[in-house]
């Protein structure tokens, strides 16, 4: 896995912090903001030897933990 590679992968745990982690092809990223059950779309931002931190670009299937936040009945 490289640096600003775009891949696939389906979130399968949650990190001490609250990110979620996926693994392709035995690689770990650990993505901000992706629940478990995502399949989702990342941009590798940073690349270890075994791991690696990516950013969440797109949410291909939503996980069934996963809240849709509605603005319409919101009051300002």
């Amino acid at each position: 896995m490289n640096k600003n590679d775009i891949v696939t992968v389906e979130i399968t745990d949650i990190g001490v912090s609250g990110e979620g982690i996926g693994h392709v092809d035995g690689y770990t990223l650990f993505i901000k903001d992706a629940v478990i059950g995502d399949v989702v779309e990342v941009k590798v931002m940073k690349a270890k030897k075994n791991y690696g931190y990516a950013r969440l670009m797109k949410v291909i299937t939503p996980s069934e933990y996963r809240i849709a936040v509605s603005y319409t009945h919101l009051t300002l």
